[in-house]
């Protein structure tokens, strides 16, 4: 019950990167022959991949380890582009922001001279509309707003996002690692200028993930790995080539008709899941958007009166979920992102995310809830 936090590989994705682990090894960037030429055009086949479902071009994908070096890597580029506008020292991001997001961004920025400042959002999540056009009053360099939260699966307008900031010429970075297993992505190289995706979210193999940064932008970008100038010099470093076959598998799936009917099979059993929890009458609130409007897949439940952890811990070893708190140099704190949404700390505390996937069974979801309501009981 924790497919937010990763993903078991498909079959298919499996079945397209074993053979480049032994048999088709060649390193993508060897030019000068024929083994070369073969993983390079694998590597180009595997771009496309990423690149239709995003509806960009091939060649402004950038592959990554995952999305924590896509949205560094991002956010070291645009606060580099600081020198190059010199009346635009803002930056806008919202608070429920990956923490790599969040904590990459305000360093990048003081480096390079810049105000973060944090834009606010309503108690399901979204952006407060009224309070980004305040702030865009202040001249912006850019501005980083993720299409899909992890935690709380609310959903953005990036579409009414994208019109605002275009309107002032204010470059759009967003965190789209959730987006995929959602929604249909075909238009977010259409809405963003920056847009981070993972592999192992979407069914592809871990440690893989993709920056797609727009064409127009590629003469301005700073790198942040520097070396022998791979992928147009925009991230060097020899690519893996069998984890990004695997990757552009794992999109290849996704921009298949059949998708939706994967997705919409997740959320019948996401809506079930609730409502055989509701139906014992256990102490739960919802956290977020109601479910029609969140991530298929996502449940953030405050467990009244009870210890994320706790529960968590005592659910051990026979179901696995996320709590709604991070744990910080050996302290547990109230997760961030439910703090912005204005929930109290007992609150807060008590929450844990339960994501699902269309492999769950309504047979999983029935022992789940037996579990957690006779845990409950020990409470």
């Amino acid at each position: 019950m924790d497919h937010q936090a990763t993903t078991p590989a498909e079959k298919s994705v499996l079945s397209a990167m074993s053979d480049y682990w032994e048999k088709s090894f060649g390193n993508p960037h060897s030019n000068g022959h024929a083994v070369g030429w073969k993983a390079n055009a694998a590597i180009s086949k595997a771009a496309s991949g990423v690149a239709n479902l995003i509806g960009a071009e091939k060649d402004e994908v950038i592959f990554t380890s995952g999305a924590t070096e896509s949205n560094n890597i991002a956010a070291f580029s645009l606060c580099e582009l600081a020198d190059r506008f010199l009346d635009r020292k803002q930056v806008l991001v919202s608070p429920i922001e990956h923490k790599c997001v969040l904590n990459s961004i305000d360093f990048w920025a003081e480096k390079n001279g810049l105000n973060v400042a944090v834009l606010k959002v309503d108690s399901a999540g979204y952006i407060d509309i009224d309070f980004l056009n305040t702030a865009l009053k202040t001249p912006t360099l850019f501005c980083s707003i993720g299409y899909v939260n992890n935690e709380i699966g609310t959903i953005q307008d990036i579409k009414k996002i994208s019109n605002i900031l275009r309107d002032r010429e204010v470059i759009f970075h967003s965190d789209c690692a959730q987006a995929p297993k959602t929604l249909d992505c075909t238009n977010i190289a259409e809405l963003t200028d920056l847009a981070s995706f993972s592999g192992h979210k979407i069914g592809g193999p871990v440690g893989i993930g993709a920056l797609y940064i727009s064409g127009h932008l590629h003469e301005q970008i700073q790198p942040l790995i520097q070396g022998g100038g791979q992928q147009n010099g925009l991230r060097s470093g020899t690519l893996p080539l069998p984890l990004c076959v695997g990757f552009g598998e794992a999109c290849r799936l996704l921009s298949q008709p059949e998708s939706k009917n994967l997705i919409e099979s997740t959320r019948v059993l996401r809506d079930y899941f609730f409502k055989r929890m509701t139906d014992l009458e256990l102490p739960i609130r919802l956290n977020g958007p109601q479910l029609s409007e969140r991530h298929a897949g996502n449940l953030n439940i405050a467990f009244e009166g009870i210890k994320a952890m706790d529960l968590l811990m005592a659910l051990q070893p026979s179901l696995c979920a996320s709590s709604g708190s991070a744990c910080g140099s050996g302290n547990i704190e109230p997760s961030h992102v439910l703090k912005a949404l204005g929930l109290p700390d007992e609150q807060a505390d008590s929450s844990i995310r339960l994501s699902l996937s269309h492999i769950n069974t309504k047979d999983e979801i029935d022992k789940a809830v037996q579990l957690i309501s006779a845990r409950l009981d020990n409470f």
